[in-house]
């Protein structure tokens, strides 16, 4: 077959979870046979706005379309956008795919889906996240507070510094001047997560909102099959109105060869004693992800060391930026150990005795929790959204109440007050699909939507 896969960015400049599935499963439907052709956002000031640049990397093309958002001039623009569809018309009418497969459309253009659709191609498209239903993608507030469910007027808030006249005119001004990463950027983020839930909005916004929703409502009647990594999420979609029919639950298959059980035994220290636990956070450096509530649960653990493998992200400002970066930099026993490659994973496991996963939001299906069974290493994790369908409390790692930081350190605790919890957690793992039995099987998928 040909196919065409779709995703908002790819390693190197991109490791999250998303990108390195979509770079893994790409290669490898290559692997077993099929033409393959990626199609992907890149961020690159120097060039021109919408530049495309194709390259080939182990029998897969990649096509990457340059988009800085430096022409976005409306909330419209922010995720429909007719400049990047052309483009990606322009690669179906030469590639001449079998098949679509979006991964994800940020900082693309949900009209790609339509330049797929008038070609008569079948369209598959897996949710990593919530970005089609909720435009910041994790049912976060601003504030970083839970969001109970899209609504006009909920959402209008979110987005009231791009909806409202006056204010799209303030920040469109100022975002230039802030820069990436700035301490004045961030108190401007901070203030604005503090007052948007309060923020009344207008019949204008609020219409803009509509206008979205009405426009992904169409988007999903297209799309032949939906694939979502974790059960929530697909109960999420179905409410949303998707056919529970054309919606499938499917995990998403790893590099399953590149992680090898890891033997846990403490081993002796010079002193005489033996090596401290060891606590693991694996993934990107980010507020949602619930680093600083894991960093202050760790204060208090006597004789253990907590290792931060990750870059850091800005998706929003920490609530108290001050204490995160002091107990980092005063705390002898955490260790920020900095951006790591895929391939590094196997040996990054086997140094940590838990992985912890802290996110405080409905995380879909976090790769790394997958990633630690694989290594025979128990995890903890937030009892809610996609996380809890895969540890199972006291069976293969600990749940604790999301945000709650006492809850997380009593079960940080239970690892050094138990001394062989680790161990006893550590023999029921689920079977983990790889990438290889993944292609495999979206390659079923794909056949029975041809024509």
């Amino acid at each position: 077959m040909r196919i065409v896969q779709v995703v908002n960015g790819l390693p190197p400049e991109y490791l999250g979870g998303t990108e390195t599935y979509a770079a893994a499963l790409a290669q490898e439907l290559a692997r077993q046979g099929h033409a393959v052709s990626v199609f992907a956002r890149r961020e690159n000031v120097r060039q021109p706005e919408y530049a495309v640049e194709t390259t080939s990397v182990e029998n897969v093309e990649i096509v990457r379309v340059n988009n800085t958002l430096r022409q976005s001039t409306s909330f419209a623009d922010s995720y429909q956008n007719d400049a990047i569809a052309a483009r990606f018309g322009a690669v179906l009418d030469r590639f001449q795919p079998d098949i679509v497969h979006f991964q994800h459309l940020v900082y693309l253009s949900t009209t790609c889906v339509r330049e797929a659709v008038r070609r008569r191609i079948p369209v598959v498209m897996t949710l990593h996240d919530y970005w089609l239903i909720c435009q910041r993608g994790r049912f976060l507030k601003p504030d970083l507070s839970v969001c109970p469910g899209q609504t006009d007027t909920g959402c209008a808030q979110c987005f009231h510094h791009v909806l409202d006249t006056k204010m799209s005119v303030l920040y469109r001004w100022l975002k230039p001047l802030l820069g990436r990463q700035s301490r004045l950027r961030e108190q401007a983020r901070r203030w604005y997560g503090q007052r948007a839930g309060s923020q009344s909005v207008s019949l204008a916004a609020q219409q803009q909102i509509q206008a979205r929703m009405a426009h992904i409502r169409a988007l999903c009647a297209s799309v032949s099959l939906f694939l979502a990594p974790s059960r929530f999420l697909r109960e999420q979609f179905v409410a949303f109105g998707v056919p529970p029919e054309k919606i499938l639950f499917h995990e998403c298959g790893l590099q399953t060869g590149t992680i090898q059980p890891a033997q846990k035994a403490l081993i002796p220290q010079k002193n005489g004693g033996k090596r401290p636990l060891t606590f693991g956070y694996i993934g990107v450096v980010d507020p949602v992800k619930g680093v600083h509530l894991l960093v202050e649960a760790f204060q208090t653990l006597p004789q253990a060391e907590l290792h931060i493998y990750g870059g850091e992200a800005a998706y929003a400002p920490y609530p108290d930026e001050k204490r995160f970066r002091s107990q980092l930099a005063s705390s002898p026993h955490i260790r920020c150990m900095g951006r790591y490659e895929q391939h590094e994973l196997g040996r990054i496991l086997a140094e940590v005795d838990v992985v912890v996963v802290p996110s405080i939001w409905y995380e879909n299906a976090p790769l790394v929790i997958r990633e630690a069974f694989l290594a025979h290493t128990p995890v903890i994790t937030a009892d809610f959204g996609g996380m809890r369908e895969w540890v199972r409390d006291g069976v293969n790692g600990l749940l604790f109440q999301p945000r709650d930081i006492d809850d997380l350190r009593q079960k940080m605790n239970r690892f050094l007050t138990e001394p062989d919890l680790v161990d006893r957690l550590s023999h029921a793992f689920p079977a983990v699909r790889s990438i290889s039995a993944d292609a495999a099987l979206l390659a079923q998928h794909y056949r029975r939507l041809l024509p």
